[in-house]
């Protein structure tokens, strides 16, 4: 038995980011450390896995795992949060253990709901079942919940022990805390560079600047969110799906296109295949700020000019509209804006075993930062992919001063 919150890495993955408030939105130190065992560990781990495979089939829902063990410490059933409005986790995984679970231990991901929403209180469905133990890894964010499903529980003779591989759980549901308590989408910048940092070579050809191996890890950062952005250039260039194809499965987060106008080629496979997934057109100008919807595709008018502030005004629109976490892919302008202003929560840099020695380069802000200025990231975590490797690191998400600084001096913009 030992002290815990164990936070040795999962092989092959990036470390947990930092305990703080500007990842999360809120700390995580209200969870506090209990004596767990080897074999609590396990079985938590096991519910992580299940909610890390569940995540990007459940927005705008967190991915939650659970496990049930019974007395003789056999698993006896488990379970993921399926689709909006489905079955939670707990359900699932009461269903499968039947009448085993009476007088047995759930190990889940995220505290149990308490509240009526599309489907009825998780803490309830536990204890009619008889479980008697609950171990959860995490409190839920959650205003409806925040320790109320763990006082729901409690007061139903339940034993509740928390804090098991905390920070591992609030990873997997990163974006799900952030937009909760900052009621914005968690945002995620990807970009494929060579190693002296460009996007495409001088004939502005970029397939493929990565390994296959590298791409495939692009699918997955692609399942894991609920929308996929990029620039009208992109689409005119490259014609991108924006799919997420992971094995035989095919995963369609909502489809998000930056443009300066409605005017999409229409034989593009964003504007022909608006069945697969929610279409977005975001359009900047100083028209009327709102929605239209035609042919299945929506337009969002932001009703601002200037990049910066037409973007600020999207990330409201999107959290009001379902979308809590957006993966914008470039291009260079689109990516340059959102890092510039501090727009994003994380980075995930794709670097290919190529040098160009001209050509666009990735990132290019309106105006250089020197030294002092410069951006770093925290939660640095690195990955191979053969020669090629990603980089992928937290940034502190509020707009930095030095851009406040300069809308001020530019009479705030526009």
């Amino acid at each position: 038995m030992g002290r815990v919150e164990d936070t040795r890495p999962v092989k092959g993955r990036a470390p947990a980011p930092p305990n703080d408030s500007r990842l999360y939105g809120a700390p995580i130190s209200y969870i506090l450390p209990m004596a767990f065992s080897d074999v609590d560990i396990s079985f938590m781990r096991r519910a992580l896995e299940l909610a890390k495979r569940a995540k990007g089939g459940t927005f705008p829902n967190p991915a939650v795992g659970a496990v049930v063990v019974d007395g003789r410490g056999r698993v006896a059933g488990e379970g993921a949060t399926g689709v909006c409005g489905g079955a939670h986790a707990e359900r699932r995984a009461l269903k499968k253990a039947g009448g085993a679970a009476r007088g047995a231990a759930m190990y889940v991901t995220l505290e149990p709901c308490s509240h009526f929403g599309r489907t009825p209180p998780c803490a309830d469905a536990i204890a009619e079942a008889g479980v008697a133990k609950v171990i959860a890894a995490v409190k839920d964010p959650n205003p409806l919940v925040s320790g109320a499903g763990f006082r729901r529980l409690r007061a139903r003779g339940v034993e509740v022990r928390t804090g098991l591989l905390a920070r591992e759980a609030a990873l997997v549901n990163e974006d799900f805390f952030w937009a909760i308590a900052k009621k914005r989408p968690w945002v995620a910048l990807k970009l494929a560079m060579t190693l002296d940092g460009r996007v495409a070579d001088a004939r502005g050809e970029s397939k493929w600047i990565t390994s296959p191996a590298a791409r495939v890890e692009v699918q997955e950062i692609r399942r894991r969110h609920g929308a996929v952005a990029v620039g009208k250039n992109t689409i005119l260039c490259d014609d991108s799906k924006l799919t997420a194809r992971c094995g035989k499965k095919a995963f369609y987060p909502a489809r998000i296109v930056f443009s300066s106008s409605a005017d999409i080629p229409k034989k593009s496979y964003f504007m022909t295949h608006t069945d697969e997934a929610r279409s977005i057109v975001v359009i900047k100008g100083k028209n009327n700020k709102g929605i239209d919807i035609d042919r299945g595709v929506e337009y969002w008018h932001t009703g601002a000019g200037d990049d910066a502030k037409s973007i600020d005004t999207f990330l409201d629109m999107a959290y009001s509209e379902g979308i809590n976490s957006i993966l914008v892919e470039g291009g260079q302008r689109v990516a340059s804006v959102f890092l510039e202003n501090g727009f994003v929560n994380k980075l995930y840099l794709f670097y290919g075993n190529k040098i160009f020695g001209g050509g666009k380069d990735g990132l290019l802000f309106s105006r250089g930062l020197t030294v002092g200025e410069s951006m770093a990231l925290s939660g640095v975590g690195h990955q191979s992919f053969g020669d090629d490797f990603l980089v992928t690191g937290y940034c502190g998400v509020q707009r930095a001063a030095r851009s406040a600084q300069r809308t001020a001096c530019k009479g705030g913009g526009g």
